[in-house]
């Protein structure tokens, strides 16, 4: 039976702003395991209700590389380089009230920063009753939680900001991340390095103005499994999500159409190499079923995803 782990969101569990493969780890835990944890929100959970925004920039000084708390790392025994790591994401509970935060100029890298240059900060308080929240009086926004980061130790040495995502992981800001998903990462050091948070109570695909509604979350459960890299397809190395209905491909980059391009040619390798249909079908099938949209375009390194739904595999969800 597998273990199931408690990891409290804490001054020895939470790092802030930097990811770094040489941090030690703060659980070890087994594949197969699952872990109960929390996470906490921006800058060390030191944004408050009500905050206004010259407070809320005050803090940067105190985390100059980047805003977002991050619990672990987690080491999962037996994870090598090569392998995949599939983190299945059980339970999320957001904290009562998030905020949405556009940066003034010259800080602001939202869309439409140079329109927006005076920034903004809105606190919304969450009803985790009805899932709903009230951005302004008859406009009422559903909930649909998920962790922001999920990443692995990176390949590279050193400390690096916690804001672009890459192959490992990180700030991928995939809305698709909610209780049912699976999302897959390429394991790059001994041990893989797991941690999370930037927890969201709410996203839409572009997070447009910087930032979604950040909030706490006051439970997660995860269960971790690993793919020994024996057993792993020709793939990108590159992460994935499954949902219970569509097959996600991410590409990463700075420049967004080459983020496109790779997320198209990450669909391609998947069905190619997992599910055996032909490169020239495949391509084909990516155009004809497949919806590739923006996943974030403010983290400096843009994301776009190709989605695809099982259907058309004649799947009724994920394999296996």
């Amino acid at each position: 039976m597998a273990t199931v782990h408690r990891l409290p969101a804490d001054h020895t569990t939470v790092k802030v702003g930097v990811i770094d493969a040489a941090h030690r780890p703060v659980l070890a835990i087994d594949p197969g395991d699952e872990v109960v944890m929390a996470t906490w929100s921006h800058w060390g959970n030191r944004v408050e209700p009500g905050m206004p925004l010259d407070a809320v920039l005050a803090l940067r000084a105190d985390f100059p590389v980047g805003p977002h708390s991050m619990t672990g790392p987690i080491e999962i025994r037996g994870a090598e380089p090569g392998d995949v790591l599939q983190v299945d994401v059980l339970e999320l509970v957001p904290g009562p009230w998030g905020f949405n935060l556009a940066l003034p100029a010259p800080l602001g890298r939202g869309v439409l920063a140079d329109q927006f240059p005076h920034g903004a900060v809105r606190h919304l308080a969450l009803d985790r009753e009805t899932l709903t929240t009230e951005l302004l009086p008859g406009v009422a926004l559903p909930l649909t939680p998920f962790l922001g980061i999920m990443g692995v130790a990176p390949e590279a040495d050193g400390p690096q900001s916690s804001v672009p995502p890459g192959p490992f992981g990180g700030n991928l800001d995939l809305r698709d991340l909610v209780v049912g998903t699976s999302l897959h990462l390429p394991v790059f050091r001994p041990g893989a390095g797991f941690y999370a948070g930037d927890g969201h109570a709410a996203q839409g695909d572009g997070e447009v103005n910087q930032t979604a509604i950040e909030t706490s979350m006051e439970r997660v459960r995860l269960r971790f499994r690993v793919t020994p890299a024996d057993r792993v397809p020709d793939l990108l190395r590159l992460p994935w999500a499954e949902t219970p209905t569509h097959l996600v491909a991410l590409g990463l980059d700075e420049d967004l159409d080459l983020a496109v391009r790779q997320a198209v040619e990450a669909l391609v390798r998947q069905l190619t190499a997992r599910f055996g249909v032909p490169p020239d079908d495949a391509y084909a099938l990516a155009s004809l079923a497949a919806d590739v949209e923006v996943t974030q375009a403010v983290n400096r390194v843009k994301g776009a995803h190709a989605r695809l739904p099982w259907t058309v595999l004649g799947l009724p969800g994920p394999p296996g």
